[in-house]
């Protein structure tokens, strides 16, 4: 057994979250959630990740990604952190779960830094491959620290959702020479979601989702002005993050460019817009949330629902007639396998929640 400040590394495979009542600023107790609302807010996740990806092709083409980062997350945790003040009261981290709310944020900084430099060169194709991995290093995870035991209804969902996943967004698209430094890149990405959920999970022993999420997203935000910062005057930088695409392009000193350093494109704007509300802030509140009462290898194991969702939405606005998205092809064949893992990934995780809340009961008249 491990501990990190004031929280332990212990086998919850057979332990229940704390009650409500006894996680720090919450002011009355309240019924464990039903298997469908947990399991129901990670699919709606996962759905505004997806989406995301299609309102991100309407509008950021020659943004910054280093400045959108930084205005995303800078927005999102200020606002976060009032939320958590209004729905949590003013709490501070014990002075030994700083370190945890530092690792916290720096996995959500990290999956940002890492995301970015792993499309510049490795492309979007392989990036959005990867993404499907993470249910994978979570459940690893948990499995290591002993969290849970694997079952082959989960095993089988996660890897069909993968495999799945990952033929829907390579599947006739040229995805390149995504080179060793790419590849590594996005796996620390995902990495960094993967213990994102692990650090947070230990967080939600003591503390209330809102406040854990605010904390995670206030520390990655200062992480990411240090980094823009110190690279968004560097013109290399920018070439690097911004090629030149030979139209429209900008002059950065000497140096072509496909974006300004600090310049926010008047497109970009309901994107962006939709990055703050959607992803960093509703998004990250739903998985932190379920991520109280689920296990941890449920809590990313909808992930291929984002390719899934990018594609029925691209089909969608196609069909209604926006411009500028493609069609899928063959590759839409993919989504039989993600809906079929989601359906063993549902069964499974209703199960198990059933399970927790039996063993719960046979434990009260002993308490």
């Amino acid at each position: 057994m491990a501990t990190l400040g004031h929280v332990t590394f212990e086998d919850t495979e057979d332990d229940e979250p704390p009650p409500t009542s006894a996680v720090i600023g919450v002011r009355s107790p309240r019924l464990r959630p039903s298997a469908w609302r947990v399991h129901g807010a990670l699919i709606l996740a996962q759905v505004i990740f997806g989406a995301a990806a299609v309102v991100g092709k309407l509008g950021v083409e020659n943004f910054n990604p280093l400045l959108f980062a930084l205005i995303r997350e800078g927005v999102a945790g200020p606002l976060l952190l009032f939320l958590a003040l209004w729905s949590d009261g003013c709490l501070i981290p014990r002075e030994g779960d700083w370190k945890l709310v530092l690792a916290m944020g720096f996995c959500v900084f990290a999956n940002q830094a890492f995301s970015i430099l792993g499309i510049k060169l490795a492309g979007p194709v392989i990036s959005s491959a990867w993404q499907c991995s993470q249910p994978i290093f979570t459940l690893s995870i948990s499995l290591a620290l002993g969290w849970e035991a694997p079952t082959w209804r989960k095993m089988i969902g996660i890897l069909l959702s993968f495999l799945s996943g990952a033929f829907l967004v390579t599947y006739g698209h040229a995805t390149g020479d995504a080179g060793a430094m790419g590849n590594i890149f996005l796996a620390l990405n995902c990495l960094g979601t993967s213990l994102y959920v692990i650090y947070a999970k230990l967080a939600l022993q003591c503390y209330p989702a809102p406040t854990v999420t605010a904390w995670a997203m206030m520390a990655a935000s200062l992480m990411m002005a240090v980094l823009a910062g110190i690279l968004n005057n560097n013109c290399e930088v920018i070439r690097f993050v911004c090629p030149p695409v030979g139209e429209n392009d900008f002059t950065c000193e000497d140096l072509e460019t496909s974006c300004l350093p600090w310049h926010v494109p008047p497109g970009a704007m309901l994107p962006l817009t939709y990055f703050v509300l959607g992803n960093s802030i509703a998004a990250y509140l739903l998985i932190t949330w379920a991520n109280r009462y689920a296990r941890a290898g449920y809590v990313l194991a909808y992930t291929a629902l984002q390719p899934f969702t990018s594609t029925l939405l691209s089909v969608l606005l196609i069909v209604a007639g926006v411009q500028g998205l493609e069609m899928p092809g063959w590759n839409a064949l993919g989504g039989l396998g993600i809906l079929l893992a989601l359906l063993l990934l549902i069964l499974d995780g209703r199960a198990q929640h059933q399970a927790d809340e039996d063993r719960s009961s046979e434990r009260k008249p002993r308490g």
